[in-house]
């Protein structure tokens, strides 16, 4: 059972969908999604594509009634294994397993938030014997497990996201067309940890300088903010993009890809510009740098080198590699591995019997 706290079109469920459809085409384990809010659309997506989907419809994080109805599936032997993602999910799945008689449990973190209040960070601590195993994606959110979590390193794993190069494949030759601006993007939930303020005020910086366009795909609650932010400025909101192959074919129409977060993890459309061959302007936040080579790195927030990172690869543009590429298949493979564990550690019998399959 895989428990979402939401499930949005953004890089974690991205990264989730993708490894639970590898999962069922290898046969590596039996997926089931539970996503904490009902009417997620692309869960629905998910659904639609054979991966079981369950959904609760409560309307508050700590409604009571979700709580216990969350313990008695996961209590209901239905799961050989338990694996939540991101903070709030990672909260309350542990919460409703409190108790004797649990499943195995598998925690992932995405990013390093060292912003995490001192009562958010005390319950992860008290929450630490309800958890197997622990799995971050770069090795930056790795060492944050273990700071936040008190996890013991030798049960935190470092599993790198996929990319299907199916999908991310370097565009043809690119050339300027005359008189049409550049094209410069990013992608991403639109939320300020991802730093698109900070986009929008380069933009302004380069007004009149540089000949440019710049287009923001994602939603998010700070889609209002950002939108007055950038009135007057050659800045555009065109939604979400949920499909991969949208993914792609956006960020094959872009001059120079843009990621200004002031945090990460392991982003992936760093990796899915960088294989897509486009030019990449990032921070040089947590879990960025080892992402892709040739990606020109300024600091957060820092509005003046983001700027000037945008022009310098506008003028001369040199594409970026992506670094660690792996498929999905992989993921998928190292994650049942990580479940493996999980399950020996717990029921070690249940391993015996069943020949080590979670």
């Amino acid at each position: 059972m895989h428990v979402m706290g939401r499930f949005a079109a953004s890089g974690t469920e991205r990264q989730l969908a993708g490894m639970l459809l590898a999962a069922v085409r290898t046969g590596a384990w039996e997926p089931t999604l539970c996503v904490l809010r009902s009417g997620e659309s692309y869960a629905q997506t998910l659904s639609a594509a054979g991966i079981p989907l369950v959904e609760f419809d409560h309307p508050s994080d700590v409604d009571p009634r979700r709580l216990a109805g969350l313990a008695r599936r996961l209590r209901s032997g239905h799961y050989d294994v338990v694996h939540s993602s991101l903070y709030g999910a990672n909260a309350i799945t542990r919460l409703s397993l409190l108790g004797p008689g649990r499943p195995p449990v598998v925690v992932s973190e995405r990013r390093v938030e060292d912003w995490r209040s001192a009562p958010a960070r005390a319950l992860d601590r008290a929450l630490r014997p309800v958890t197997d195993e622990w799995i971050g994606n770069s090795a930056d959110v790795g060492e944050f497990v273990v700071r936040a979590h008190g996890a013991p390193r030798e049960r935190v794993h470092v599993i790198r996201n996929g990319i299907d190069t199916t999908v991310f494949s370097p565009r043809g030759p690119h050339a300027r067309v005359d008189g049409r601006p550049l094209r410069i993007g990013a992608v991403g939930r639109l939320v300020p940890v991802k730093g698109f303020d900070v986009l929008v005020e380069a933009a302004r910086r380069l007004s009149g300088t540089l000949d440019a366009e710049y287009v923001v795909v994602g939603e998010g609650p700070e889609r209002e903010a950002l939108e007055r932010r950038a009135v007057g400025l050659p800045v555009t909101f065109p939604g979400e993009r949920r499909e991969p192959a949208a993914v792609a074919e956006f960020l094959r129409t872009l001059d120079v890809f843009v990621l200004p977060s002031r945090s990460e993890g392991l982003p992936n459309v760093v990796l899915e510009a960088a294989a897509c061959g486009v030019p990449v302007v990032a921070t040089r936040a947590p879990g960025i740098e080892g992402a892709a080579e040739n990606a020109l790195l300024v600091a957060p927030d820092d509005v003046s080198a983001l700027a000037e990172a945008i022009r310098t690869l506008a003028l001369d543009p040199v594409p970026a590699r992506p670094l660690g590429v792996q498929s999905f298949e992989a993921v998928a493979q190292a994650h049942a591995e990580v479940y493996r564990r999980a399950l020996a550690r717990r029921r070690p019998s249940a391993v015996r019997s069943s020949g080590g399959a979670a």
